[in-house]
């Protein structure tokens, strides 16, 4: 078989339609690329997607692995000289050994949460350990009142997504690759999945409940019009369809904002998800 797929041979493969496979590809179902706008995929990629998802695997989750897996492959080692260049999560951002850089800033994990709470401003009561990951803070209603953070850097990912579409990838602490994870849900703390995306200052809230039991380094995504609705001062909203946990399907509303809008985008935030819990 070629090495190289199309739309339609997935959905020869997979007997269903074409649009079905596109919506899926778009909807991180799948693990794709696209060339000049068509999206195409690697055969031994899906063989090992079909593979997973026949043996009980999460699609989001099988896909998520394997596009982790192949960005890996594709980062290049970092020079270590660079110190003022060191950033969250491991990760090296700027100048590279073979001369490509990432496409977008990233900033440290500290950094991460001294500008979610500075845009929280007197909202703020206490917090911990700007350090520690998750951190958990103390707010001032009307915000929720207890909260515990997992906010990662949103970029721009060379290859694999459109241009200019932003994802987060989820890994908790003590995670480790090829181990799936939860969020902490314990202590009676509203769990909140963020994501800044530092060139465009702008801050991402997804609903942090559809996320379980996921793979290491989970890609989540949000569009481009989503951040560039948000960088005009608007709280923007994007609808996503998930399958948590590969049953049925619901409606995810994920929130983008800048700053000077995350307070009342994290009171929508906490709304969005009970009217979703008492729907489901």
């Amino acid at each position: 078989m070629d090495d190289i797929l199309t739309i339609r041979d997935i959905a020869t493969r997979l007997k269903l339609g074409e649009r079905t496979i596109t919506a899926m590809l778009a909807d991180g179902e799948l693990p794709g690329f696209k060339l000049r706008g068509q999206w195409r995929l690697r055969n031994d990629h899906f063989e090992r997607w079909l593979a997973e998802v026949a043996a009980g695997g999460h699609v989001q989750a099988v896909t998520s692995e394997i596009m982790g897996s192949m960005h890996q492959a594709l980062v290049p080692t970092p020079v270590p000289t660079l110190e003022k260049n060191h950033i969250a999560d491991g990760v090296v951002e700027g100048e590279f050994a073979n001369g490509l850089n990432l496409l977008t800033e990233r900033v440290p994990q500290t950094e991460l949460h001294r500008r979610f709470l500075q845009a929280l401003g007197t909202g703020v009561r206490s917090h911990g350990d700007l350090d520690h990951k998750p951190l958990e803070a103390d707010l001032a209603a009307p915000l929720p009142s207890r909260v515990r953070l997992y906010i990662f850097n949103a970029t721009r990912p060379p290859g694999g997504r459109p241009t200019g579409e932003h994802k987060i990838q989820i890994i908790v602490p003590g995670q480790k690759r090829g181990q799936r994870a939860n969020f902490d849900q314990t202590g009676g703390r509203i769990v909140l999945l963020a994501g800044y995306a530092a060139e465009d200052d702008v801050f991402v809230l997804w609903d942090a409940g559809l996320y379980t039991d996921f793979a290491w380094s989970r890609n989540v995504q949000v569009k481009a019009t989503t951040i560039i609705e948000a960088t005009a001062g608007k709280m923007a909203e994007q609808e996503r369809r998930l399958r948590p946990g590969g049953g049925e399907a619901v409606t995810e509303t994920l929130l983008a904002c800048p700053p000077a809008r995350l307070a009342d985008a994290l009171v929508r935030r906490v709304e969005f998800t009970r009217d979703r819990m008492m729907r489901d």
